[in-house]
């Protein structure tokens, strides 16, 4: 799992990691290239080694979150987020990735329950940790929580002034200056890191406030170090 802060650079990660499963000749599948109005089902797409996902998803409930829920015009408090958030990840677990991990795919995820740690509690009409945690989703999430969750690492000024640059409409809430600072705070905290380390995670921090071959080159020493088999 690739988690941090809208703007962090975790797609630089990411791309890394695609590197990595082209090298190794893996057959890839991308929720990116899902074009149906339904959710992917494993048993649909089985027979790919590495498996590609993203949150929220666009489709059904994440379609929702992306176009309705993140607007800033009238905005949707923390309650009405987290719910969304935890059913569009309980149904991609379901439907998704826990057949493929259960079928032995390596799954590659692109944010995920840590997210909802960071942002819904400190969001307008916040839900208290322990509550989110508690969402169905959620606890599917971390009953199965990931053997490596990187951070990417970098300033509220510099992921803003990234995404400020962006033609992207669907930021929302998400790129708010002062959310971003509250943001890297709580990805930064050790109590997130040491409620994934308490279910088995090994958490990789990865500084990408540098420039974009820098991170380029530190994304991929770290995934050649986690992936070093293929």
């Amino acid at each position: 799992m690739v988690d941090g802060m809208t703007g962090s650079g975790k797609s630089t990660v990411m791309k890394a990691i695609r590197a990595w499963s082209h090298s190794c000749d893996h057959r890839i599948f991308s929720l990116g290239d899902w074009k149906d109005v339904t959710p992917p089902a494993y048993k649909d797409i089985a027979n790919y080694d590495v498996y590609f996902t993203y949150e929220p998803t666009r489709t059904w409930v994440g379609q929702a979150i992306r176009y309705e829920l993140s607007q800033t015009k009238e905005p949707y408090g923390g309650q009405e987020l987290a719910h969304a958030f935890a059913l569009d990840r309980q149904i991609m677990y379901r439907r998704l990735i826990l057949p493929a991990l259960e079928a032995g795919k390596t799954v590659i995820q692109d944010r995920g329950v840590s997210s909802s740690l960071v942002y819904q509690p400190v969001m307008p009409d916040s839900v208290a940790l322990e509550d989110v945690l508690a969402l169905p989703g959620n606890a599917l999430a971390m009953a199965n929580a990931p053997n490596a969750l990187i951070l990417t690492k970098v300033s509220a000024e510099i992921a803003h002034e990234r995404i400020s640059a962006r033609q992207d409409d669907s930021k929302g809430i998400f790129a708010d200056m002062t959310f971003m600072k509250q943001q890297e705070e709580r990805f930064a905290s050790s109590w997130l890191k040491e409620l994934f380390e308490k279910h088995d995670s090994q958490i990789f921090e990865l500084d990408t406030s540098g420039t974009l071959e820098q991170s380029k080159d530190r994304a991929t020493n770290l995934i050649d170090h986690i992936l070093n088999t293929c």
